[in-house]
């Protein structure tokens, strides 16, 4: 786990000084798109617990289940329990691959002036 974040954290700096992984012609990323656009979501159950802990289970793909200490760390561990069962290598687990509902979209708008 430790190494996998790791790795994570290293390919996501890289990726910000502009390596291009070309993640989307890995098989693995491949298969989590057609499967994610197939079911059009993967929908999860979240039990939040009083310390702040969590479990989170899959109701619509059997055996994504993952947890954490923290809710405000959901989106995340979400995505990474996906990526880590569609056996997407670490390099390639871009956050920009996947988006949770309660995401902000970030959108760029360019406005230039007509001559």
């Amino acid at each position: 786990m430790l190494l996998r974040k790791t790795i994570f954290q290293v390919s996501d700096l890289l990726r910000k000084f502009g390596l291009d992984f070309d993640s989307g012609k890995h098989p693995a990323v491949l298969e989590m798109q057609r499967c994610t656009h197939q079911l059009q979501a993967i929908h999860f159950k979240v039990e939040a617990y009083p310390d702040g802990s969590w479990v989170a289970e899959s109701v619509n793909v059997d055996g994504i289940i993952t947890g954490g200490k923290d809710i405000k760390e959901i989106n995340s561990v979400l995505k990474d329990a996906i990526f880590t069962y569609f056996g997407v290598p670490p390099y390639l687990c871009n956050d920009k691959l996947l988006m949770a509902s309660n995401e902000p979209v970030h959108l760029e708008q360019r406005v230039w002036a007509v001559r």
